[in-house]
């Protein structure tokens, strides 16, 4: 868990970073720092690129990106915040929030989040239409989803009764996904624990435990942690002959069974409307926060095959894609 004492650190890097900030010399090319808590690039920068490209921004000409990743080291987090800032970005984007940045702090520097949780419960904004300070993005997250994945994991695997629920323990606080899941359950019939894990390293530990209590599958409860080791958790879960529900279709190139969710990597591209929006003089506070309405269905067929599954054909007819 990070304490208070490294998170006020990182506090005052970025707002000493920040309020340093000045005009764009006229005729450099505008500059976007690009920060994450997570190993990268990978697949979400990619979109995010290619939906500048789409706005007519060409990497290296009339825009320039400064990526850092701090592969969850606070202090090399810290380090990154320092330095990207004093670059004089015109736009922060901040991949995740796994690590609690000020963000409502950053009054110097209009912060673009891709792709937010919910942004009032955590306290970015009180308004979504109008985000308080200078932030703008875009919301992912619904309470509702984890309920709906149980039931379509129930779909995919008749009979079963017992389902684990995966989460990133090193959170700030508990996902509100994990205790929606355990109420669908009741509706459902199907008794759901909880398996809060720091990660990778309680990994396979922790899946031993849940097959020795019988349970019989595991939703995933995403964030940047579960996003970054997505590999070994499919991997351990295939390994342990564990059917999966994830949010969103990025896990099953690694291996997952099925996913409910927005497009994440879609959510990345449209990132790049917020910041096209900002270089062209938005303010954040006028460009409202947008809310994923469209969710996906993805089923991995090969994935169940090796699991000895065989997806209902109603479950196949309600598929947004099927990799085959």
């Amino acid at each position: 868990m990070i304490d208070r004492r490294t998170m006020l650190r990182g506090t005052a890097a970025f707002m000493a970073a920040t309020a340093a900030q000045r005009a764009r010399p006229q005729g450099r090319p505008p500059r976007i720092a690009y920060l994450s808590a997570r190993p990268g690039p990978n697949e979400f920068e990619l979109a995010f690129e290619r939906g500048l490209r789409e706005r007519g921004w060409v990497l290296g000409t009339n825009v320039v990106i400064d990526y850092a990743f701090s592969g969850f080291d606070v202090e090399r987090e810290n380090a990154n915040v320092v330095a990207l800032t004093t670059s004089k970005p015109d736009v922060i984007v901040l991949a995740d929030s796994l690590l609690g940045r000020p963000v409502r702090s950053l009054n110097a520097v209009p912060v673009v989040f891709p792709a937010m949780g919910d942004p009032v419960a955590s306290g970015y904004t009180t308004s979504l239409a109008r985000p308080d300070g200078n932030m703008a993005g875009a919301a992912v997250f619904s309470v509702e989803l984890g309920a709906k994945r149980l039931e379509y994991l129930k779909q995919a695997v008749p009979g079963l009764h017992h389902v684990a629920v995966l989460f990133n323990v090193r959170r700030r606080s508990k996902p509100l996904g994990v205790a929606a899941a355990v109420e669908a359950g009741k509706t459902l019939g199907v008794k759901v624990a909880e398996l809060g894990l720091a990660l990778p390293e309680d990994l396979a530990h922790g899946l031993v435990q849940v097959v020795r209590q019988g349970v019989e599958g595991l939703m995933i409860v995403s964030d940047t942690a579960t996003i970054a080791h997505r590999t070994p958790i499919c991997s351990a879960t295939l390994a342990h002959k564990l059917p999966t529900i994830f949010a969103n279709r990025t896990y099953l190139r690694a291996g997952g069974l099925m996913s409910y969710g927005p497009d994440l990597e879609g959510v990345f591209q449209r990132g790049a409307y917020f910041v096209d929006r900002i270089l062209k003089g938005a303010k954040p506070a006028d460009l409202p926060i947008e809310q994923a309405t469209t969710f996906q269905l993805v089923l991995n067929q090969r994935t169940a095959r090796a699991l000895g599954i065989r997806f209902p054909q109603a479950l196949l007819i309600q598929a947004t894609e099927v990799i085959e």
